[in-house]
Formats: C-alpha cells, sequence, structure tokens
C-alpha cells in the first residue's frame, strides 16, 4: 500500500520514545480515531469527549473487560489538529508493555499501523504545514543544542517559507507577463524592457545567492565539525582538551608521551556540535606504540575540519615543533603555560602569525581559554557574511534546490540579454519556479516525498 492510500486510513502509534517513562502517549489520526479509542473504554462510560479538552478514563480490553490502564485522553478535531485530521491521543503510565497492549487493541479494532513520519507526512498533505516546516521538524526532535534548537524552531514556525515568499512572487509577476506577451501577442501589450526585467532578475539572483551562501554555515550548525589538537608531548595539548570541555577527561601528567592514542569527546561551541579529539604527541620514537599513535594523529588530522596546533611558551625554542607540524593544516596556533614566563622568541611568534593566528592560554589557570573558543568560531564561520538567522540554510537538499534556481535564473538572465524569445525565457523561469518548489513541497516528487518522511521516527 503506498503513503498516499495509506493517508484514508485511520493510524496509530506510540509517539514517546522507547523505554521506561511517567508518561507514554498513544496518538491516533483519521476519521476513526473516537470510535476506534471509545470501544478501549470501561464498560458503561458515555461521557463526551470534547475537542481540546483532556479526560480521564480507564482502558480495558474490550475482549476480556480487564482493566489496561487508566489514562487522560485528549481530542483534537480536524481540521484544528497537527495532521488536519480528527487526533486523540492516549497519555497513559510509561510502561513498554502497557503501551503495546493499549496499540495492538486499537490495532485489532481496526486501526493500522502507522509508518515512519506519518503524522507529519499527513499534516504536510493536508496543508498544515509546507514540506520545509515538515523537516523542521525532525531537526528539533534531534537538536543536540539549544542553538540548533531554535533554528528548527524558527524554520517550524516558517522562516525559510517567508524568505522565499517575495522571491516566488516577482518570479511569478515575471512569468506572467511573458505568458502574457506569448498568448496575446496581438494585444498592444508594453514592449519588452530587457534592462527593466534584468535588474528583476539580478535582485532575485541575488537574494537566492544569500540564502544559498548561509549553508556554509548553516551545514556546520547542523552537523558539527572535527576539532584536532595536535603538537609535541608535554606541551599542554591534554590541559587544553579538558580545559575546552570544562573537565578532566584526558589523563595529565608531567610525562611526555602520556597520550598514545587519541581522546573523543563531545562539547558545543556558540551552539554549534564540536567532536573535540586530543592526539598523541608528534615526535620522532623509536616505541612502537607511540609510533601507532602519531599515525592515529596524522589520520585525525587529515579527518578534522580544523587543526589547532599547540605550542609550549615556556620554551626558549619552538623551531623542533614547526619542523614537525609545520607540514600539517594548522588553523590555529595555541601558545599554552603562559601563566609562566614566556620564552618564545618575538620573531618566531611573528613568523607563525603570518601563518595562522596566534593566542595565548594557560590551561592550568583558565586564562585565554575564553578567548580560544571565540577564535575556534571565527575560524569554522570564516568567509561568512553576517548572519541572519531566520534565513540560515542548513539542509544539503534546500541547498541544492536554491542553487538549481539561481542556474535557471542566470540563464533566463542570458536569454533575455541575448534578445531571444519570450518562449526561451519562460522555460528558464518556469524551472526556477519548479525548483523553489522542491523546497516548500509546491513541486510534489513522490519519491523525493517518501524519502524525506521515512527518515522520521514512528509516532511522528
Amino acid at each position: 500500500m503506498s503513503r498516499r492510500d495509506h493517508q484514508f486510513k485511520t493510524i496509530a502509534a506510540v509517539a514517546t520514545p522507547a523505554g521506561y517513562g511517567g508518561i507514554g502517549v498513544i496518538r491516533l489520526s483519521g476519521s476513526e480515531s473516537i470510535p476506534l479509542v471509545r470501544r478501549l473504554f470501561v464498560q458503561g462510560d458515555e461521557s463526551t469527549l470534547t475537542p481540546n479538552h483532556a479526560s480521564l478514563h480507564q482502558i480495558v480490553n474490550p475482549e476480556t473487560g480487564q482493566l489496561v490502564d487508566e489514562a487522560i485522553v485528549t481530542f483534537f478535531q480536524a481540521p484544528h489538529s497537527f495532521t488536519g485530521e480528527d487526533v486523540v491521543e492516549i497519555s497513559g503510565h510509561g510502561s513498554p508493555v502497557v503501551l503495546a497492549e493499549m496499540l495492538r487493541l486499537l490495532i485489532s479494532l481496526g486501526a493500522s499501523p502507522a509508518e515512519p513520519g506519518e503524522f507529519s507526512l499527513r499534516a504536510f498533505f493536508n496543508g498544515r504545514m509546507d514540506l520545509a516546516q515538515a523537516e523542521a521538524i525532525k531537526d528539533l526532535i534531534h537538536a543536540q543544542t539549544t542553538y540548533q534548537a531554535q533554528l528548527a524552531a524558527r524554520q517550524l514556525r516558517g522562516e525559510l517559507s517567508r524568505q522565499l515568499k517575495p522571491i516566488k512572487e516577482s518570479l511569478v509577476n515575471l512569468i506572467v507577463h511573458f505568458e502574457s506577451a506569448v498568448e496575446f501577442v496581438e494585444d498592444d501589450l508594453d514592449p519588452l524592457d530587457a534592462t527593466r526585467f534584468s535588474g528583476e532578475l539580478d535582485a532575485m539572483i541575488e537574494r537566492i545567492s544569500r540564502l544559498a551562501g548561509s549553508y556554509r554555515i548553516g551545514r556546520v550548525i547542523r552537523s558539527g565539525f572535527k576539532l584536532a589538537l595536535i603538537g609535541r608531548p608535554n606541551v599542554g595539548k591534554s590541559s587544553v582538551f579538558n580545559s575546552l570541555l570544562g573537565r578532566d577527561r584526558a589523563i595529565v601528567t608531567s610525562i611526555p608521551g602520556t597520550t598514545r592514542d587519541a581522546v573523543t569527546e563531545a562539547l558545543s561551541i556558540r551552539g554549534i556540535p564540536v567532536e573535540l579529539v586530543d592526539t598523541a604527541g608528534i615526535r620522532e620514537t623509536v616505541d612502537l606504540v607511540e609510533q601507532l599513535g602519531v599515525e592515529r594523529t596524522r589520520s585525525a588530522v587529515s579527518e578534522a575540519d580544523l587543526v589547532v596546533a599547540v605550542l609550549d611558551a615556556s620554551v626558549d625554542s619552538i623551531e623542533e615543533d614547526l619542523l614537525l607540524i609545520d607540514q600539517l593544516p594548522v588553523h590555529l596556533y595555541v601558545l599554552n603555560k603562559c601563566d609562566l614566563e614566556t620564552m618564545v622568541p618575538e620573531a618566531d611568534l611573528s613568523a607563525l602569525a603570518e601563518k595562522a593566528p596566534v593566542l595565548k592560554v594557560s590551561a592550568l589557570t583558565g586564562d585565554g581559554i575564553e578567548e580560544l573558543r571565540n577564535g575556534i568560531y571565527q575560524q569554522i564561520t570564516a568567509g561568512t557574511s553576517s548572519i541572519v538567522e531566520s534565513a540560515i540554510i542548513t539542509s544539503e537538499r534546500h541547498f541544492a534546490a536554491l542553487e538549481q534556481t539561481k542556474e535557471s535564473l542566470r540563464r533566463a538572465q542570458e536569454d533575455l540579454q541575448a534578445g531571444l524569445t519570450e518562449e526561451v525565457v519562460l522555460a528558464n523561469l518556469h524551472e526556477a519556479l519548479r525548483s523553489l518548489g522542491v523546497i516548500t513541497g509546491e513541486t510534489l516528487i513522490a519519491d523525493l516525498i517518501n524519502q524525506i518522511f521515512a527518515t522520521f521516527c514512528i509516532g511522528k
């Protein structure tokens, strides 16, 4: 059965995470939601389910009359519900056994098990949200940081759709003009004003480019990035690692080569997820285990999005450090142990600064750690313009659609400037409109729709 056919069935699913909890919720959507739920009420319970009100009911097995649970039942009447259909939520005790039994009974009475994302899919098909908003639900559920959740919540409210609306309106107005020029050529319409229309296309291309350009930071916000700390043994990499985490995770000793393998932890910098890697010290060694650690360090560097080299401020020469790390793609230098007297020559520091920014910290006292966090953030967001949070593109699918839109608009502009016919210009304008429609779902592509909602959790 296709998802579209399934839409006309009344569906049911557990809407809360697997495992034990204080409350567990079973959600139903469809025209038979109330009749099905009422069949689970204890005999003699004839109370009316009032829209947008919660009421307490005993849930029984209609086959045996045995009590299953005591639950709060809430009714949301169509079309004023999440899916746009009649929706009933049964909030019972959060026992997996109890929830499974209630769901089994509902299915035995005629409900269909909901497929992944089917509640959201129905909301989309019933016009309760567009496709971009539906995708934001998944992003909100899977958010790892408060900032990710905030951006997903903005998109769920329709911020991206609002950003696209004036672009679509301008594009439709252009299409209407050119369609009129083709269909009603005998009418005395205004002659084609190539300069004016080219200017309108310029404005659209610029707005699309600005949105698409935000994907560079949006991708990082959504997926995070990997940061590797490198350096010679005993420069304090593990201490810097612990300071960034705000807790002692890596073992710290005065013995060079303590870290023999990469240690990985997750943290957040300004709401962006970071996979932080403390690597083994880089040096020439005959110790087999340490050699393996150095090889893993080089592997971690090749996989990292950002490489931070830690140096010891208390030594009078960093020449050996530079020989070892000079061939690696370092984005930021950190001069650690600045609570001690800095012995590194200023000439060496100036030479370093020409390659990448140099920050001074003391992992022991915590001085400079916040500046290091800011420096990391600046490195990962380098090259991006000022961020307008309501207009950040975090989805690769949205980015690809915007790029396709921009390319179609550019081809239309080239055709216009070349003096080609309205029909040729129209073909690219229509293609641009279709590409924009892919983002919000006006352009329906069955395989794409199924692929998107199949990644949702069941019950949402």
